[in-house]
């Protein structure tokens, strides 16, 4: 918490997390770095290892430059369940560039956050770069992703590229979402979509009943290697202005899609 901060250095911070991962979720896990309420400041240059759990958690802050860490999980390959690169709640201005995320989890996950850049990041071994799981009983600032941008980005060794998923039969928003000139390699699905994600089973059902708006969404330039271009299963109902253009993946597979908006072809 503060206003003003600098955060800088080229040291290594190790949070001892294989102990962690070999108790998976039968214990409590602490989360690596928590920023709570910062202002006008900025975070670079220094390395988080072996975190137990989540490792950047970015709450109710503005204005906030993070850059130039390394995020690294790569020795708990397979084991390290949950660490996230960054989580994103209740922020605006918040911006994370040149970054470097070896994990076992989503690179970026906003659960909600307004006017965010995360651009020119290295995300390897992942879920890929996500908004969601997302969805409260009313729409409100808590369920609002609106204003992201992700730009210049490569994602390799991971299981999607590109993903919305918002939970079954509660409500919210992701709205304006700018997806440029970013590149896969050896990732599963390169644009995933889901209206239909369960947090109780932890996955999805198959029936898209979430009721949060999924509106403005732009992807452009999106480059590389896939498995499934697009795996889209969307509540009809509440997606509207999708755009995708420049789409130069190169998948084995084209997958399939539902529910998405009538321009949007797969």
């Amino acid at each position: 918490t503060g206003s003003d901060l600098t955060v800088k250095g080229s040291g290594t911070l190790d949070g001892q997390g294989s102990w962690y991962w070999k108790q998976g979720t039968s214990i409590s896990r602490p989360v690596f770095f928590r920023m709570n309420k910062v202002l006008s400041s900025t975070v670079s240059g220094f390395t988080l290892k072996n975190m137990p759990y989540r490792t950047f958690s970015i709450l109710n802050s503005q204005k906030t430059t993070i850059s130039g860490l390394t995020l690294d999980a790569s020795a708990g390959d397979g084991t390290a369940k949950n660490t996230d690169g960054f989580d994103l709640s209740g922020n605006n201005g918040v911006s994370i560039t040149g970054n470097k995320i070896y994990n076992q989890d989503d690179c970026l996950a906003m659960q909600s956050s307004t006017n965010t850049v995360f651009s020119n990041n290295y995300c390897s071994g992942g879920h890929g770069i996500s908004i969601g799981s997302l969805g409260g009983s009313t729409v409100s600032s808590s369920d609002t992703v609106s204003g992201l941008t992700v730009s210049g980005n490569t994602i390799v060794n991971s299981v999607n590229g590109i993903r919305i998923k918002t939970i079954i039969g509660l409500k919210g928003l992701v709205s304006n979402a700018k997806y440029t000139n970013n590149k896969l390699s050896n990732v599963k699905n390169a644009i995933v979509l889901h209206s239909d994600y369960s947090k109780s089973k932890g996955g999805y059902t198959g029936s898209p009943t979430s009721e949060v708006t999924i509106e403005d969404i732009s992807i452009s330039g999106l480059s590389g290697t896939a498995t499934d271009l697009y795996d889209i299963v969307v509540n009809s109902k509440v997606v509207s202005n999708w755009s995708l253009s420049g789409i130069t993946v190169t998948a084995s597979k084209t997958g399939s899609c539902s529910g998405q908006p009538s321009n949007v072809k797969c």
